[in-house]
Formats: C-alpha cells, structure tokens, sequence
C-alpha cells in the first residue's frame, strides 16, 4: 500500500532534521510499501529528500495557499502515475485538505482529512470571515474524504456535530515516545530553586497573558511588603509553606508575542522571576522538562496539547486549562489540575498549591506518566495511525 500525505507545514531544506516529524514517519514506513510526504519549501526553491521507502518534496512558497494546492495537486497526480498512490491523506482541512480533495476526483484514489485544531468550536465572540471560510472548506473536504482522522474527543464532537457520518471517523491521538521522555534517564541538580515553567510557542490563543497575571499575584502573595525606596522584600512567612522565597518561572519557546509578553512582565515587576530560554529542539524537550516542577499550560482553545502529554510522561504536575482536547490528558485532581480559561486568580490558586506541596507535584507526576503510558504509547499510536490506512485497502 502506497499513501501520500499532504500538509502546508514549512520543513527546513533538510528535512530529515525535522526530529519529530521523521520520528513518526519512520514508524509509518514499516506498514507501507512507499510513503510520501509533501510539505512546503523554506524558501522558493524545490527540495526532495529520500530515505529508504520514505520520499519528502518541498514544494517553493510561491503564491501562498493557492500556490501550495496547486503544487500539490500537480506534484500528488504525478506521483499516482508513476507508483499507484491508494491513499492521498491531509494533515490540515484547508490547504492539503482542498489539494487531496482535488486528487481524489482527478485520480480516483480515495483521501482521508486530519483534523487537529478546534476548526468547529463555536466562537467565543463573534467569527471572522477566515474562519467561517475554514469551516465551510473543511466541512466540504470531510464530507468527500473516506475517513476524518481527529486528535481528541473534543474535535471528535465538533467534527460530528457539523453532520459527518460517524463511521467515517477515527480518533488518533497523538503519542510519546516514553523511552525519549523518561525522567529516569536524567539527574536533576539539587540544592536548586523551585521552578513554574511552560513548553510551547509564545502566540496567541496560549493563555501566556494569564500566566504572568498569576505569577503576578503569587509574588504579591509571597512579598507583600515592600520596603520604601527599597528593593528588600519582607516575605509573608505564613504563606510561603514549601516554595520558600526561591521560586522562577521558566519560559522555553518563541513566536511573535515573545516581546509583548516580556513588556507585560516588566510592566507587572515579575521580570526578575523570569527565564526567557528560548526555542528548544525536540530533542531537548525531555531536558527542559526535567527541570521544571509544575507545568502550566493555561491556553485558551487546544486541539490536544501535546507539551502537556510530554510533561505527563516526564512526570510533571501540570496545570491546565479545560478546553478542546486537554481533558483527554488531564483527570482534575488525579493527573493534574483542571481550571476555566482566562482565569489568572484560579490558576495562581492552583500553581502555589503545588508548589507548596511536594508530596502532590509527586503524586500528579506518577499518576500523569501511568496515564499516557497505558494510553499514548508511541508504538501502540503509530499501529493504530497505520490502520486507519490498512483497513482502507
């Protein structure tokens, strides 16, 4: 069996330091004949990749989203000539959605469409026209696909409420290598600060505002006084419980929204508890994981939220937000907290009770690396990806 995927995603000229995403087409490959991936070029020039069965095209960036269909399509119809392509799979509704769309009805090959955003969840206020266009495009798309892949039950709701036939869609979640994220193949430093941290890109959507807000609030909690003229803290003893006057918050990521959040922190006076370390590769995720006690991610919509099942599988006690797919990896109170979004006093409330409790961050932590263990496996996601295909044959 042949399968093409299609996705807009920008790869660098060499594809193949792509970490994460060769991971998992490697894995692919074992259950395919050939396996194809188109994506889009970093600049204007084409880049082709091969590597056993697997053959990456970069498609140049010209003419934005019409240009990359249009490629797509072209390069997708090409590739079905020359090695019988069975499935054409979109990793997105839009762009490679329209593209295998378009080459199903040029080439008779059935398609399949990814959906991992909250492409369908009901607007918080009031909807723009792109994203009443995507939501018009990806209901086209799904309803002409053989099968809709979705990421969470959340969207697994969405997609069926906007009136696709359950029996065209799977839930393949994402999944975690638990031999890479595994705590017991690192030393943590002792004798060291107690650490707030959060994984992921600094955009907007993520709740980052919110964060600030509540360590804000904590540092307010923890040194309420402050000396006339002077830049001695008086900390409230009562309050502190384990934290101590030692604690940071630890940002790892970039994005556009990186210099209005450190303009944010300057403005709240918390930028002294703050280390902004930047973008990390995936292969360093483990190790800026290790690191952190508590876990924040407060966004405001996830499709899943997969930092937070990699801070699971690292043990981490995590705090995050209820919305889209995050319930999927949190069980409040058991795995982790769960809070409303746009919510900084609760979600201060729920960072100090960590902090301030060893024995729970341990608790959360055990009880988080257990639940993806027996539900996000890397191996078991990767079969159940493949068969979504097979059972197309």
């Amino acid at each position: 069996m042949n399968v093409c995927f299609i996705g807009k995603h920008i790869y660098p000229g060499d594809v193949f330091s792509n970490e994460q995403d060769m991971k998992t087409w490697r894995s692919m490959a074992a259950y395919f004949g050939e396996l194809f991936v188109i994506a889009q070029s970093p600049d204007l020039f084409f880049h082709r990749a091969k590597e056993k069965n697997i053959c990456v095209y970069l498609v140049p960036r010209l003419f934005g989203y019409f240009g990359f269909i249009l490629f797509a399509a072209k390069l997708g119809f090409f590739l079905n000539l020359k090695y019988s392509i069975d499935v054409f799979d979109a990793s997105e509704v839009a762009g490679g959605g329209i593209a295998a769309t378009f080459l199903k009805f040029l080439t008779g090959r059935l398609s399949v469409i990814e959906v991992q955003g909250e492409v369908f969840r009901k607007p918080e206020k009031h909807q723009n026209l792109k994203s009443w266009l995507l939501q018009k495009i990806g209901k086209w798309t799904m309803q002409r696909a053989a099968r809709i892949r979705v990421i969470s039950r959340a969207i697994y709701n969405q997609v069926l409420e906007r009136g696709i036939d359950e029996r065209k869609i799977r839930l393949v979640s994402l999944r975690v290598d638990l031999d890479n994220f595994n705590p017991d193949k690192f030393k943590l430093s002792e004798n060291r600060s107690l650490v707030v941290g959060y994984v992921g890109r600094l955009v907007d959507g993520k709740g980052l505002e919110d964060l600030l807000q509540a360590i804000s609030i904590i540092k307010g909690q923890i040194f309420p006084t402050l000396r006339s003229g002077s830049s001695i803290f008086q900390p409230n003893q009562k309050d502190l419980g384990e934290i101590g006057t030692n604690f940071k918050l630890l940002i790892f990521g970039s994005g556009p929204l990186e210099e209005k959040l450190k303009k944010m922190a300057q403005n709240l006076g918390i930028s002294d508890l703050i280390e902004w370390r930047g973008f990390v590769p995936y292969g360093g995720v483990p190790e800026a994981l290790l690191g952190i006690d508590v876990f924040v991610y407060p966004s405001w919509h996830e499709g899943f939220g997969r930092s937070i099942m990699e801070a699971l599988a690292m043990e981490k006690a995590v705090v995050a937000t209820e919305v889209g797919g995050i319930p999927d990896l949190i069980e409040d109170g058991k795995t982790g907290f769960l809070i409303p979004p746009h919510n900084s006093e609760q979600l201060a409330v729920k960072i100090k009770e960590l902090l301030s409790n060893e024995e729970l961050r341990k608790k959360f932590g055990k009880a988080g690396r257990e639940w993806v263990s027996k539900n996000y496996e890397w191996n078991a996601g990767i079969k159940k990806f493949a068969n979504l295909f097979l059972e197309l044959k």
